[in-house]
């Protein structure tokens, strides 16, 4: 049996031009929402439906086109896109418009004789010049900027503008901040004082609150685990003593292999028979990562995690193992805990954020600084939960793409602060750095030029220098800074690395491979 698949081969100008036409195809249509005046685009859904947006990311997600070579071409724009999303959160957008200008700008310089490899190893060494430019040029964020930066991403949306600006204030420096949908037409803030957990319980029959099927006790005590409780042996000795101590109590570990069982079956029968106050709580994640954040909750309860080495042995322990709070409510999938005030506590939970800090600060890899930023919120606390809520499902789906991307530019925006928007920062590399070759010198221009052109001026030459810009929604010059039009650093470095590297790999492809496609007509 031959289960190799056939290849069509496309070469030379014939494959530059269709990487070029695929590019193109995509950038236009993600382009067309840049910028204050940028257009919505209406995407039909897998089932028929209209779904509107003003977000780039899922707009280029929707596109898949029909040409192989083309395919290929929107395959990597979208690869481009998706690590600037990964690393700065924002940004898609400004990576296709960037990726678009500098492939054109390099195609046009090999067919006038220029060899592909010295285009390339040009456009790199411009490249670092631009970013370090960005980084002298940026400013640290303050609490008025981050509204400035929420309302930019949100395009101009004051009120997602405001509410994401008050979480981010009110989670405070380290606080977490996350969106859901709303139960109502509004949209509002929920804050919780408290450590949010990603584990709910482990059984509706410990609900005692029926009204919002929650489980809920105050200063409770708190039994960490990485692992299972195999046996009652195990559990048994803080189940009776938080029974002596007239106490609810909460136990929160692996509870979803079938060897715990019989232990959830009888922690619940005490509970249903008994009126025992007790809770079983799935532990979050898995392995290291789950270890780490229940060492992390245990420092603020005061308390030791049950692990491997702990063990399967408490009694006359249990002092060890018990934890407190002032309050916890438990739901079907996570679990928000506030501690106790405790000076003592706390000046070790400070210590272990600056430990954590020093670590992000080092560390290259970027899911690791992301990981180490979540431990380091949770063991802030407090936690802002934007609620979205609209009249009808398109219009909520796309202020949730709004609040969302609002979200992700404040938090690149806090990492390495802000420059002057609307495609300002980029052009003014082309006047204060040196030497810029032709090619990066013209296509960093395209975001600025992208948004005058959705805003119907083609032509628009400013008369001051950085951090002036041109203010498309009211049409004049302005300090974008004053203004509150500003874009988050990390977000538009990563736009340029990723278009960058994508634009350079296209421009070095010669040949393209594709599988043979049988068509509807050949059949």
């Amino acid at each position: 049996m031959n289960d190799k698949i056939l290849k069509d081969i496309t070469k030379g100008d014939v494959a530059k031009s269709k990487i070029l036409s695929g590019v193109n195809k995509v950038a236009d249509v993600v382009g067309s929402t840049m910028g204050y005046r940028g257009r919505t685009v209406l995407i039909e859904s897998a089932y028929g439906l209209p779904e509107p947006t003003k977000d780039g990311y899922k707009t280029l997600q929707s596109i898949h086109l029909d040409d192989p070579v083309e395919a290929m071409a929107c395959e990597v724009a979208k690869q481009a896109s998706q690590r600037t999303v990964d690393f700065a959160g924002d940004s898609t957008t400004a990576t296709l418009v960037l990726l678009q200008a500098f492939l054109k700008n390099s195609f046009e310089a090999v067919k006038n004789g220029k060899s592909p490899i010295d285009v390339k190893n040009e456009i790199e060494k411009s490249r670092d010049l631009v970013l370090k430019h960005l980084d002298e040029i940026s400013i640290e964020v303050t609490d008025e900027l981050i509204y400035s930066v929420a309302l930019t991403s949100a395009n101009g949306e004051e009120e997602i503008a405001k509410i994401v600006a008050d979480a981010f204030i009110k989670a405070g420096e380290y606080g977490a901040v996350s969106h859901l949908r709303s139960n109502t037409d509004e949209t509002y803030l929920d804050y919780i004082d408290g450590t949010l957990l990603e584990g709910g319980y482990a059984s509706d029959y410990f609900v005692n609150n029926p009204s919002d099927r929650t489980v809920e006790f105050s200063n409770p005590l708190i039994v960490l685990s990485t692992g299972m409780f195999k046996t009652v042996r195990m559990i048994q000795p803080f189940l009776e003593f938080a029974l002596k101590e007239q106490r609810a109590i909460v136990v929160v570990a692996d509870w979803s292999d079938s060897q715990t069982f019989s232990v959830r079956d009888m922690v619940i029968s005490n509970k249903v028979q008994r009126q025992a106050p007790f809770a079983l709580v799935n532990a979050p994640s898995f392995g290291n990562k789950r270890r780490d954040l229940l060492a992390d909750l245990a420092l603020k309860l005061g308390t030791t995690c049950i692990t491997s080495l702990s063990g399967d042995d408490f009694l006359g322990r249990e002092l060890e193992f018990v934890g407190t709070c002032e309050k916890i409510v438990i739901g079907k999938s996570d679990t928000i805990i506030t501690p106790f005030k405790n000076n003592e506590l706390q000046k070790e939970v400070d210590s272990k954020i600056a430990e954590l800090k020093s670590q992000c600060e080092v560390s290259k890899n970027q899911l690791e600084k992301k990981y180490i930023q979540d431990r380091i919120s949770k063991l802030a606390g407090g936690v802002s939960i934007i609620k979205v809520g609209s009249v009808i499902e398109s219009e909520l789906q796309e202020k949730i793409d709004r609040v969302e991307d609002a979200v992700c530019a404040v938090r690149s925006a806090k990492e390495e602060g802000v420059l002057a928007g609307g495609g300002v920062a980029l052009l003014n590399a082309t006047l204060d750095c040196y030497p810029l070759d032709p090619i990066t010198y013209a296509s960093v221009m395209a975001p600025f030029n992208k948004i005058m052109q959705n805003a119907g001026k083609d032509e628009q030459v400013l008369e001051n220098g950085y951090p002036f810009g041109y203010d498309v929604k009211n049409f004049k010059e302005v300090n974008m800074l004053d203004a509150g039009i500003v874009d988050a650093t990390k977000a538009i470095k990563h736009a340029l690395i990723n278009a960058v590297s994508a634009s350079n790999t296209l421009l070095m492809s010669d040949f393209v491979v594709t599988n043979q496609r049988q068509r509807q007509n050949e059949q």
